[in-house]
């Protein structure tokens, strides 16, 4: 079996979240984790209805979420969960957040969904098939010159001092820039909107693994800022870019080459 055999599960798996975000963006109590961020009781209960569903229609496949954790992570097919990407916007009434949910294969990332369920917008990726938003076919943009690149940046707080640097550099080489625009900037991206997408050191692979393949599947590249491939077992600062020639010269000065 393949990615696209498991397509029409992965728009369920977002129809359920949409309905539940819509239906609770009301109501919410918000609690801090140990790890100082946010979670509310929406985040958790799209991740609770999306293992439910799994566990009834794929209970060989295995899990990893970020508010329950994992089973199964040695499993062929893993599906990644992030019930509420930008839970701080969502918490705070802003609509820069959304649901992430990926399948891997053989720990590479295979399908992906960006959901942002207010304004009913879904991008979905099949890294060697293709991109759609609405179901609509869209590419990069194919931009291949920093110098009118447009780019989607995390904030500054989001880079170490490892990272701050290249961060610096790159803001200060783009045509111009948008900041905190978060897994949505990764749609923009894939549907030609943007042309660079960039984010810092703290990323999970639940952050990471639905971008793959919606901006390979639009003709893009995205990687780690060392250039490896993202998989199932990725963290970190990654780039993503419009084709393989600006993905090659944003490196090249995030290095400070």
């Amino acid at each position: 079996m393949s990615a696209t055999d498991f397509k029409e599960l992965a728009e369920r798996l977002a129809d359920s979240a949409r309905a539940i975000v819509r239906d609770g963006r009301e109501r919410f109590s918000v609690e801090i984790k140990p790890d100082g961020s946010p979670v509310t009781a929406i985040d958790k209960a799209v991740e609770e209805a999306a293992r439910d569903m799994l566990a009834r229609e794929v209970p060989g496949h295995g899990i990893l979420g970020e508010e329950f954790g994992s089973v199964g992570l040695d499993r062929e097919f893993v599906w990644v969960l992030d019930p509420v990407d930008g839970t701080k916007q969502f918490a705070a009434g802003l609509p820069g957040f959304g649901v992430l949910i990926a399948l891997c294969q053989n720990r590479k990332p295979v399908l992906g969904i960006i959901e942002q369920p207010l304004i009913d917008e879904r991008t979905i990726g099949l890294s060697d098939g293709g991109c759609w938003m609405n179901g609509r076919k869209v590419t990069t943009s194919g931009c291949a010159s920093l110098a009118d690149a447009v780019a989607g940046l995390s904030g500054p707080d989001a880079y170490d001092a490892d990272h701050f640097a290249g961060f610096e550099r790159l803001r200060g080489s783009t045509r111009w820039n948008l900041f905190d625009t978060g897994c949505l900037g990764y749609a923009s991206l894939a549907r030609g909107a943007i042309d660079l997408a960039l984010n810092g050191t703290n990323l999970d692979a639940f952050d990471i693994c639905a971008l793959v393949p919606v901006v390979e599947g639009a003709g893009g590249r995205l990687t780690g800022w060392d250039g490896a491939a993202l998989t199932l077992d990725s963290s970190g600062a990654i780039l993503g870019a419009a084709s393989q020639a600006l993905h090659d010269a944003a490196m090249a000065v995030l290095a400070g080459r």
